[in-house]
């Protein structure tokens, strides 16, 4: 299991490395520039960094000051995601971290004044698994506005009526117009386990994340879908996601 969490602000870091403020996030614990690292997942899968003149993004804990801290080697250079997709992967083989250390990102930028950055990290119960089965693939919608650089929820409708029984998510697919990224929210779950948006269906986000390559994301009773968590540059009104699914009951 895994789950999402994430960093922005807009600020002129001057092209020195400097810290970026957290998300507020109802899953994990957030102090300013601090997200807490929650009991159960201490372990740093991935990490995404983009912005129009970024130059540079790191992730810093006080356990990885042990050994060395994770510098982004691929950036993703523009205000939206850009694909294909720069960022560190580590789902195999994960950071571990300590259970309710800080957690900080840091980026420099080389633009004359304020930019903004977004940093997300994917945090994990260990090594994650890839899971086979007979995987069908559901397309939804929601007509949530969304709040500009924030996470919002916003409820899913399904395009087609799922046969009774219960399902697991295997992939994740979202867009909007300008989708950062998005995490799917289950009845009843802890977890809030996401990827990166896109702001068309043209753009194909990495195998990764699609048709059971990192396992079971969540479960659901078929007339109890999950919600999803968007995160936009702007207030979106319109978002599309597909769900990679397989019933097991």
């Amino acid at each position: 299991m895994f789950t999402l969490v994430g960093y922005t602000e807009s600020q002129d870091t001057s092209g020195n490395l400097t810290y970026v403020a957290a998300l507020a996030d109802q899953h994990v614990r957030v102090e300013a520039d601090n997200i807490v690292v929650p009991a159960g997942m201490a372990n740093l899968l991935g990490a995404c960094a983009l912005g129009a003149t970024l130059s540079r993004a790191q992730v810093e804990t006080p356990s990885m000051r042990r050994t060395l801290l994770l510098d982004l080697a691929g950036l993703n250079i523009g205000a939206e995601p850009v694909f294909p997709l720069a960022y560190h992967q580590g789902f195999y083989n994960p950071i571990p971290l300590d259970e309710f250390e800080p957690m900080r990102a840091l980026v420099a930028e080389t633009a004359e004044g304020a930019e903004r950055e977004f940093v997300l990290v994917w945090l994990g119960d260990g090594p994650q698994a890839p899971v086979t089965g007979d995987i069908y693939t559901v397309r939804a919608t929601s007509t949530q506005t969304l709040v500009a650089n924030a996470w919002t929820n916003g409820a899913l409708a399904l395009a087609q009526t799922l046969p009774s029984g219960r399902y697991q998510v295997v992939g994740f697919h979202a867009v909007s117009a300008g989708l950062i990224a998005a995490r799917l929210v289950f009845v009843g779950g802890t977890w809030r386990p996401g990827v990166i948006g896109a702001d068309s269906q043209a753009d194909g986000i990495p195998d990764l994340f699609r048709r059971g390559a990192l396992g079971v994301w969540g479960e659901f009773a078929h007339d109890q879908p999950p919600t999803v968590d968007f995160l936009s540059v702007s207030a979106d009104e319109a978002e599309t996601v597909h769900l990679d699914l397989i019933k097991v009951a």
